[in-house]
């Protein structure tokens, strides 16, 4: 898969652009590339997109093939148990001095700083100090990693006999044997471990400075999984990029790439096959579609359907044909509506197609139906159900997304974006808001229950933790897809990505309310009696607090505004759908 994605990008760059890329001529050790690696952002790049090897590769900062090379050796449990890695980060970075047990070995293990990491230094070190050949070294290595006793005692002798023939100490000799010995744990073969450091290069370099065309390649390998799609659009977005939405009359079978974008590809739409796909760019090759009408009754009969024709108008596709004084929110609640009377005015035209009857004729019955102008009046659809709709045909939110609705009460409550916190320290304590994905329970050691999630807002996320006292209180938040606050306190080692441990979460929805210093209650414009008064008096006394109350009575042709004094209460989402069931219109003001 690696290689078709950096020859998808390369063909792309070429046909797109006329750029050819001869890796020949490609330094190694490009500035660029290394500083991607360096900063750990090697999500998509092969071999290196875990977060233990990010953190790594944040804490060695690569500076060279070799080092890549190095870190696919060694990441590994027998290594990663052994301490061989963070030896390797310290004589790196030159905080442990690199020592050689005789300096003959520099020369076989100057580039991995004295650490044994590939099976091919044993071999070397075997030609070199004891005299061994080429395949008596091969032998003995195989021995090593067979760890047969008997095997590895005649190798012993004969290695220490061979380095003390050569003038070296026998102490030295056979410290060298035990640390190959050592090494037979965990040793990795070079060959393959540069092969794979060159790929994880190639795909880092392709990343680094043709991101666009790179992206558009990995989305449209990982098409079919929304959460990869999703992971990815986010890191996309974080170098600069923009996610544009699919479109009928833009969008390839594909992700496509621009210089500053990439194009939401049809088939990562979900419902949609790749059949559906083939006809609907056959029939704009002819000429771009112009309504929804147009569009079903120029593709295949029977290359989509009702459930297609849903994920094409919630994921946004046909958004680019609405009219200017039209905004999406009407116009997909509109198009969803005209499902019904599209498909019927398909089958009509597919009909007389059939029939032979001329292009006039067919004019003539679709009326103003090509257009668009038969489709229904109906409300709009809210933001929220802008984004459930939108998440349901691509995986995530795209063009929406359920924060932008909470903009004004985050402002007002001083709670940033998460990638607006910066140069965050372990320890520091935050509140931040967003949406949970991810989410999953687990289990202690101790059989405490537990959870980790994401918190997603339109910048980035960050990793949850919520531990079992915290997590007995407010599990009932705690779900994919809900909006909260949360307040915690960063934690985090060198290197590694940042983890928030919560210890306070609130509902999103309750924020204004809760937080509300005053709130004005408009009653319904009818005769409210006695007994309405009552029961909204007694209402509001049952959730007492500080939060100031204002009631709006209409009058002729007015409405008068009064100040209750003696009535404070604590706002809150329960209370205001009780007002609202009780014909009242609620205002609260932070």
């Amino acid at each position: 898969t690696t290689l078709t994605v950096i020859n998808d990008c390369l063909t792309a760059l070429k046909v797109k652009t006329g750029v050819e890329i001869d890796w020949n001529k490609i330094s190694l050790s490009d500035e660029k590339t290394m500083a991607l690696f360096g900063e750990g952002r090697t999500d998509a790049v092969f071999q290196f997109e875990s977060t233990g090897m990010q953190d790594i590769c944040r804490r060695l900062k690569p500076k060279e093939l070799e080092d890549l090379s190095a870190l696919n050796a060694l990441y590994r449990p027998g290594p990663i148990d052994g301490g061989m890695i963070e030896d390797f980060i310290q004589r790196h970075r030159g905080e442990k001095q690199v020592r050689y047990l005789i300096p003959e070995m520099k020369e076989i293990l100057s580039n991995t700083y004295g650490v044994l990491v590939y099976q091919e230094q044993i071999m070397q070190l075997a030609q070199k100090l004891a005299g061994y050949s080429l395949g008596e070294a091969d032998v003995m290595r195989r021995a090593m990693g067979k760890k047969k006793r008997e095997d590895m005692a005649k190798e012993e002798i004969k290695f220490v006999g061979g380095a003390v023939r050569s003038g070296i100490k026998k102490d030295k000799a056979e410290a060298i044997f035990k640390l190959m010995e050592q090494f037979a744990d965990y040793g990795f073969n070079r060959s393959h471990s540069i092969a794979y450091a060159y790929l994880a290069f190639q795909t880092a370099y392709l990343k680094s400075h043709y991101p666009a065309y790179f992206y558009a390649s990995v989305l449209s390998h990982e098409s079919d999984d929304s959460a990869k799609v999703y992971k990815y659009s986010n890191e996309l977005r974080s170098m600069g990029l923009r996610l544009l939405p699919p479109d009928i009359n833009e969008s390839g079978d594909s992700f496509t790439p621009a210089d500053d974008s990439v194009r939401f590809g049809l088939n990562a739409i979900k419902g949609i096959g790749s059949s559906s796909v083939g006809a609907m760019i056959e029939a704009r090759n002819q000429a771009r579609f112009t309504s929804l009408f147009d569009f079903v009754s120029r593709i295949d009969q029977g290359s989509i359907g009702r459930r297609g024709l849903e994920s094409l108008i919630t994921a946004g596709a046909f958004d680019s044909l609405k009219p200017v004084d039209t905004s999406p929110n009407l116009y997909r609640a509109k198009l969803f509506a005209g499902i019904d009377s599209a498909l019927s005015y398909s089958h009509k035209a597919w009909n007389d197609r059939m029939c032979g009857q001329n292009a006039l004729f067919g004019e003539e019955l679709a009326g103003d139906a090509v257009s668009d102008g038969s489709l229904p009046d109906v409300q709009p659809w809210s933001q929220s159900e802008i984004s459930r709709q939108e998440k349901a045909a691509i995986g995530f939110y795209l063009s929406v997304h359920p924060l932008d609705d909470y903009k004004e009460i985050l402002s007002n409550l001083k709670i940033l974006n998460i990638a607006d916190h910066e140069e965050i320290q372990p320890g520091d304590t935050l509140t931040l808001a967003g949406i949970v994905s991810g989410m999953q329970a687990k289990y202690s050691k101790k059989g405490n229950k537990f959870c980790s999630f994401r918190l997603e807002d339109q910048s980035t996320g960050v990793k949850c933790l919520v531990w079992a006292k915290s997590f007995e209180k407010y599990c009932d938040f705690l779900k994919n897809d809900e909006l909260l606050i949360v307040e915690g306190r960063v934690e985090s080692a060198e290197g590694q990505e940042i983890t928030f441990i919560v210890n306070d979460v609130k509902s999103l929805a309750d924020a204004q309310p809760r937080n509300a210093r005053s709130v004005t209650i408009a009653l319904a414009n009818r005769e409210n009696n006695e007994e309405y008064f009552y029961d909204l008096y007694t209402l509001l006394n049952r959730c007492q607090g500080r939060c100031e109350v204002l009631i709006e009575l209409p009058a002729e042709n007015l409405s008068v505004k009064m100040q209750s004094h003696a009535l404070r209460i604590q706002g809150s989402r329960n209370l205001e759908n009780e007002l609202r069931s009780r014909g009242c219109a609620v205002k609260w003001v932070i």
